[in-house]
C-alpha cells in the first residue's frame, strides 16, 4: 500500500476522519440543535428544524453585528470626546502660559514701580539734608563774619 512514503487514504478512510472530527468537536458542546447544523435529516420536519435553526443563528449574527456597531459608535464617540479633551487641555494650557507671562510683566511693572519710588524718596531725602547742610553751612559762614 505503501509506494512512495505517503499513506494512500481512500474515500472511505477520508470519511471516516470527517466522522471524528465531527465527534470530536461536538464532543463538549452535545446541544441538539446545533448537532442539527452538522448533520441534516432527509425528512422535511427535519429540514424545518434546520430552517429555524439557521434562522435562529442568522438572529444571533444579526444581533451580535448590531453590538459590533454600537461598540463601534461607542468606541468613535469616546475618540471625539478624547479630541475635544485634548482641544480643551491646549486650550487651557495655552490660557495657562498667557496668564504666567501677564503675571510676570505684573511682577516686573510692580518691582520697577518700587524701585522708582524708593529713588524718589532717597533723592527727597537727600536733597533735604543737603539743604539743611548747605544752610547750615551758610548760616556758619555768615555768623563767624
Amino acid at each position: 500500500m505503501l509506494s512512495s512514503g505517503k499513506p494512500n487514504l481512500d474515500k472511505v478512510d477520508l470519511e471516516a476522519a470527517n466522522k471524528d472530527e465531527k465527534e470530536t468537536l461536538l464532543e463538549h458542546d452535545s446541544d441538539y440543535d446545533e448537532e442539527m447544523l452538522f448533520t441534516q435529516p432527509s425528512t422535511s420536519n427535519g429540514k424545518k428544524k434546520v430552517d429555524n435553526k439557521m434562522d435562529n443563528v442568522k438572529l444571533q449574527i444579526q444581533g451580535v453585528t448590531d453590538i459590533m456597531r454600537d461598540n463601534v459608535q461607542k468606541v468613535m464617540d469616546r475618540g471625539e470626546r478624547l479630541e475635544n479633551l485634548q482641544e480643551a487641555s491646549d486650550r487651557l494650557n495655552m490660557t495657562g502660559n498667557e496668564f504666567r507671562e501677564a503675571a510676570r510683566k505684573a511682577q516686573r511693572k510692580a518691582w520697577l514701580q518700587n524701585v522708582k519710588s524708593r529713588i524718589i524718596i532717597i533723592s527727597i531725602t537727600v536733597t533735604i539734608v543737603l539743604f539743611i547742610v548747605v544752610l547750615d553751612i551758610m548760616v556758619l559762614y555768615l555768623v563767624l563774619r
